[in-house]
């Protein structure tokens, strides 16, 4: 016990005066992660300066190590003079300038460099003053309280791409965009239901004021009931029908059955149909082709016919272990010819999957379902005369945790947006990449173990004055802290 008392001393003396170092600088550093370095371990400065920012402006610098978080360095360091001097031992590291209130940084934000034995040369950081005028969008044609959507992006780098990358989301006819001057692409969301008289994308510029208002033209037709009917497959067979629109009609829509009905809601118009291959079946005639919406509803009929003259037995498939209405699917395929292709899949929301299938011998194959692991993904079964035993698939949940974002400062009711992302390939048990869109104050995210960065995006005529709009965030078995920031309204 005595030894770890003087351990423990010495580690409070040096954290000590590191402190009184940086406080004799004019800096206070917010470390995320301390390094686990010793007195034995050197440390080089690595040394930013800042020019453009009025005398006193407080600025940040965080500083990551690359590589095992625990082992490193991960320090945000404030000052309000113009220089910034971290020191830090050898190893490599990532650094991100970060934004402050009524300024960019000219160029690139960020960046990564090396320690090796010596201070690093000096990182320049220009900043300039934003300058932002107002885009309007207004629509017609959407019932009242639709919600629209329209995505803004510019050509700027660093952290200019945040501000002239924008997403905003109205139930009003108009939405106004903040911008600075620059070319930008828009484009507006299609709206379930209803369609586009025009173009739903295009470009404008931003040059000392604003551009001239761009107006979204929707359009929203009466729909009508195209019935599609089959004959043929035996009670209980899952089959489906896929429909598109032709000639600029934006639809595209898939549908299943297990009854002997699909219907569609569709506007007037034009439409290519596909109807999905049945293992041991074909469609009398043609299983695709078109067909014309004019005002009236549309029966289709659809004929089926069984390939071979032998009888059809259930095979059932079954699953444990999924949230209730989670979809999943079995794709099978035939060790001798059934039908053009000789595979299938049915899909269900429910517990269990059916097929009807002849005597054969088939391979399974259970399809993955995003946050589960099943304890087998593929195999073979024979039918030979009578039903074989029910195929019972156990799905183990895959453990995620909450990860929250939580803001003050804005007014009640104001939409604001969080991206979180996996960093990089393999550094989460799946890809994420989830944008989500709130009108309360608080957003959260379920992610499973992994490594994932964050955004938080701009919203018009107010800026972030307390917390990171960019950071990372590491999930290991636990939620990590809960992420704040403080909006304050733009002069």
């Amino acid at each position: 016990m005595r030894a770890l008392g003087r351990v423990l001393g010495v580690a409070i003396g040096v954290s000590f005066l590191l402190v009184l170092s940086a406080i004799a600088v004019g800096q206070v550093g917010a470390a995320g992660a301390n390094a686990r370095t010793g007195p034995s371990s050197p440390s080089y400065n690595a040394t930013f300066n800042e020019t453009g920012l009025p005398a006193g402006t407080n600025w940040s610098v965080h500083v990551a190590y690359i590589g095992c978080a625990c082992a490193g360095v991960h320090r945000t360091v404030t000052s309000n003079v113009s220089s910034i001097a971290i020191p830090l031992p050898n190893g490599s590291y990532r650094y991100n300038i970060l934004p402050v209130p009524g300024f960019f940084v000219s160029g690139i934000a960020r960046g990564t460099f090396n320690v090796s034995g010596a201070p690093l040369p000096t990182i320049f950081v220009a900043f300039v003053p934003i300058v932002t005028y107002s885009a309007e969008f207004l629509e017609t044609g959407l019932p009242s309280g639709t919600v629209w959507s329209v995505h803004v992006a510019g050509n700027g780098q660093g952290q200019e791409w945040s501000m002239e990358h924008v997403t905003l989301n109205s139930t009003g006819t108009s939405m106004n965009f903040t911008l600075p001057n620059g070319t930008y692409r828009y484009d507006v969301m299609r709206v379930p239901g209803s369609f586009f008289n025009g173009s739903s994308r295009g470009t404008f510029s931003v040059s000392g004021g604003s551009p001239n208002v761009t107006t979204v033209r929707f359009v929203t037709p009466a729909q009508y009931s195209v019935t599609f009917v089959e004959t043929g497959l035996p009670a209980g067979t899952n089959w489906s029908v896929r429909v598109n629109g032709w000639g600029g009609v934006p639809v595209h829509e898939a549908q299943s059955s297990t009854t002997s009905t699909i219907t569609f809601l569709l506007p007037n118009g034009t439409y290519r149909y596909v109807v999905s291959e049945i293992l041991g079946f074909v469609v009398n005639g043609s299983s695709f082709g078109h067909f014309y919406v004019s005002g009236a509803p549309v029966p289709f009929p659809v004929a089926f016919r069984a390939l071979g003259s032998g009888a059809f037995y259930s095979v059932t498939f079954e699953e444990n272990g999924l949230a209730s209405g989670t979809h999943w699917v079995v794709g099978l395929s035939a060790t001798r010819g059934f039908g053009p292709g000789g595979k299938t899949e049915q899909s269900s929301n429910g517990t269990t999957v059916k097929f009807l299938l002849q005597n054969g011998t088939y391979r399974f194959r259970i399809l993955p379902v995003h946050g589960y692991l099943s304890n087998v993904s593929i195999g073979r079964f024979s039918v030979v005369g009578a039903s074989p035993p029910l195929m019972v698939v156990n799905f183990t949940a895959i453990p995620t945790y909450s990860v929250t974002f939580t803001e003050s400062g804005l007014p009640a009711g104001t939409n604001w947006s969080v991206l979180v992302a996996t960093q990089a390939e393999g550094w989460s048990v799946w890809p994420v990449h989830v944008l989500v869109t709130s009108n309360t104050t608080a957003i959260a995210f379920n992610l499973p173990n992994g490594s994932y960065c964050y955004r938080i995006y701009p919203v018009a005529g107010w800026h972030v004055t307390s917390g990171a709009v960019r950071g990372s965030i590491t999930v290991s078995g636990a939620s990590p802290p809960e992420i704040s920031v403080v909006f304050s309204a733009s002069s």
